[in-house]
């Protein structure tokens, strides 16, 4: 199984971002690949095990989502 993920973590209120932060949090355990896109780098931060940062089409940094996270930022 694989999940694409664009952006639902902005939409809906919190029960809805709970709920959704879960099932992918089940998804992963059970073995599913899932692409998470977003601009939350808090949800990078705790859903990801690993992170691409694009930016104008090109990969600029893929890596540990705290280190790819923290350098976005800075930039």
């Amino acid at each position: 199984e694989v999940l694409l993920v664009d952006e639902v973590l902005s939409v809906g209120d919190a029960d809805f971002q709970e709920k959704s932060k879960n099932r992918m949090h089940e998804l992963i355990k059970s073995g599913a690949a899932v692409v998470l896109v977003s601009h939350d780098m808090n949800a990078v931060r705790t859903l990801a095990t690993r992170a691409i940062w694009l930016e104008n089409g090109y990969v600029k940094m893929i890596g540990n989502p705290a280190e790819v996270v923290a350098a976005y930022e800075v930039n």
